[in-house]
């Protein structure tokens, strides 16, 4: 028996999800309220004989046993199936080719060990300073224990002494990022003379430490390095607090550090996470959008989650941060965020998150009501940087803010941001898009026939952006499924290029598995979502049929879909003639004969 149906069928699905969920069990199907989303009447409802769950409330999902302990506790597919294995007393063996994570286990007892000691050091004498310290700042010693704030204090006394005589070995503490070699051999401990700060992740385990200077030396923060237990872009602070209040509001904050969070949360702001310090990641979206959003089979009910960016108001206008935010917003223009609407506010007067809501936390409330969209406030941003009242200084607003719309792959959306655009240079859309498709005095990039210009050719962003519109993903969720579960079909779509997917998650999917010899290997790494996806995608019923029938099920599904994608290139192509004129028509002309050739080469069969 498959391990997959050997932990569902020794798995009691009532018995798991009673951990998490209150149930009345006095019928045969035992139902309670979700906890997936905030309700008054249950509409959480098990069935025992199938093994699964289903939410007939807002969420509208449901599952097996590993979905609701992945979706519960946030874990992976992998995590989940060994979560369960272990608690049913099924022993995982090593599974060939596959690379397994390191336990983690004595990481986070190393971490906990060391959390406590930091917090008696502040509690002792020789944390007095960091006190007084804490107490400017609104923390008082019960928010700092109730918070994880604690002292790693610089002298004879040290972290790597106590963990020594807690039996902690040199290896683990060192794995943990707790304490580093010397040159001479001697161990040092990684924090000294700072405040610490505990970072758990969201099942709330301690996984690293922040670490703030407090004689002004440099740098100012510190954190855990990476471990296997702690991988910084892959963690937002705080989230073991937020989540239940991200999942009820729909609607995540993110800041920047960790005191604007402690600030937010021990003044009732109990939907806030910080990023640690950097732009916020693909991951990190992924994890807030799972909480905050729709998107798929979560979320609640269709209602647009928001994700709120923060921002310190003396770092709004720097470059870095320009350049952050335009990453965002390429990881949403990827489209796999359906659901989600990510916007900026800034505390008014100068001031950072933490000591805004110190200061005025309802004025730090209406700050966070008047939110722009983020493409939005990146367009206005922009706007600021050039000299709108020139000709140039208009044309290199609109080339700068060009590639932020064309990813933009809703029609209205981008319209209403050219009308923003537009309006801020004080010149017409049609004037503006003139000046976009072609600038003069560009010139075009080395080895490309037509150049990075909107409008001359026919960019990626431009056929991702038509593609993930069209309706319908059967075609490829059904070739997903027949090389998911039958390794033997794998030479006859291997070497197919993914953007011949329409749908981005379907793209993920199949580059990951063009990567990957197992579905075990392929589940690993891959987001909540995606994960579950493999899951469903690996169980679903295929019609009756043979080997010779599943080959030429796969070759059709590859025709069917690189015949669809060349008809799309035409079709862009031939828009974009309508709008060309002169040597540029000429050169797309020439350029979508190849693509004439590639369309026939499909339909007689050639490669």
């Amino acid at each position: 028996m498959a391990l997959v149906d050997d932990v569902k069928s020794r798995s009691d699905i009532v018995q798991v999800v009673s951990d998490y969920v209150d149930l009345d069990a006095s019928s045969r199907q035992p139902k309670g309220l979700c906890p997936f989303h905030s309700e008054r009447t249950p509409s959480f409802v098990l069935d025992p004989e199938s093994g699964s769950w289903r939410c007939f409330g807002s969420c509208a999902d449901g599952g097996d046993v590993i979905s609701f302990m992945m979706k519960r506790e946030n874990m992976s597919f992998v995590e989940a199936l060994e979560h369960l294995a272990n608690r049913a007393g099924i022993k995982v063996e090593e599974r060939k080719n596959e690379p397994r994570k390191k336990p983690i286990t004595g990481l986070i007892e190393a971490n906990e060990i060391a959390a406590e000691y930091f917090i008696s050091r502040l509690k002792a004498p020789v944390g007095e300073k960091t006190r007084n310290y804490l107490s400017d700042r609104g923390i008082d010693t019960d928010a700092s224990v109730r918070r994880g704030v604690g002292l790693a204090p610089d002298g004879m006394e040290t972290l790597a002494g106590h963990l020594r005589t807690k039996n902690v070995q040199a290896k683990t503490a060192r794995d943990a990022g707790l304490i580093a070699r010397n040159e001479d051999g001697s161990w040092r401990d990684m924090f000294r003379g700072r405040l610490t700060i505990e970072i758990r992740d969201s099942r709330d385990r301690i996984i690293g430490f922040g670490a703030r200077t407090l004689d002004g030396s440099e740098p100012k923060y510190l954190n855990t390095p990476q471990t296997d237990a702690f991988e910084k872009s892959s963690v937002l602070y705080g989230l073991n607090w937020a989540a239940d209040s991200i999942r009820d509001s729909n609607e995540a904050i993110v800041v920047e550090g960790y005191m604007d969070v402690i600030a937010a949360h021990e003044h009732g702001f109990t939907n806030v996470v910080a990023s640690m310090g950097t732009a916020v990641t693909g991951r990190q979206l992924d994890l807030l959008a799972r909480h905050a959003g729709s998107t798929g089979s979560g979320g609640s009910g269709g209602k647009t989650g928001s994700i709120v960016l923060c921002l310190d108001s003396d770092a709004a206008g720097e470059a870095a941060t320009m350049r952050a935010l335009e990453g965002v917003t390429a990881e949403l223009s990827a489209g796999r965020r359906r659901g989600i609407e990510v916007k900026v506010a800034r505390p008014d007067g100068g001031k950072d998150p933490d000591e805004a809501i110190r200061s005025d936390p309802d004025k730090w409330r209406m700050s966070l009501n008047k939110a722009v969209p983020l493409l939005e406030y990146l367009i206005i941003a922009k706007s600021k940087l050039y000299n709108l009242e020139s000709g140039q200084g208009i044309a290199d607003f609109a080339n700068d803010v060009a590639p932020l719309i064309y990813n933009v792959p809703n029609d209205y959306d981008r319209d209403r941001h050219w009308a923003r655009t537009a309006s801020l240079a004080g010149v017409s859309e049609q004037r503006l898009k003139t000046i976009v498709d072609r600038p003069r005095g560009r010139s075009r990039r080395p080895g490309s026939r037509f150049g990075n210009r909107p409008g001359s050719s026919i960019s990626s962003a431009q056929i991702g952006a038509a593609l993930e519109s069209s309706a319908g993903d059967a075609l490829e969720e059904h070739l997903l499924a027949l090389i998911l579960q039958l390794d033997d079909l794998r030479e006859y779509a291997v070497a197919m290029p993914a953007e011949f997917f329409h749908h981005s998650d379907n793209r993920a999917l199949f580059t990951a598995w063009q990567s990957s010899s197992t579905l075990g290997g392929l589940s690993e790494g891959l987001g909540i979502d995606l994960t579950e996806k493999v899951h469903r995608l690996a169980e679903r019923v295929l019609p009756p049929s043979n080997q010779a029938r599943h080959v030429e099920d796969v070759t059709q599904c590859v025709k069917r879909m690189r015949e669809r994608h060349f008809r799309l290139i035409k079709e862009l192509e031939s828009e974009q003639l309508k709008q060309l004129g002169g040597d540029e028509a000429k050169e797309l002309l020439e350029h979508s004969l190849l693509s004439n050739e590639n369309l026939r080469r499909v339909m007689t069969g050639r490669p």
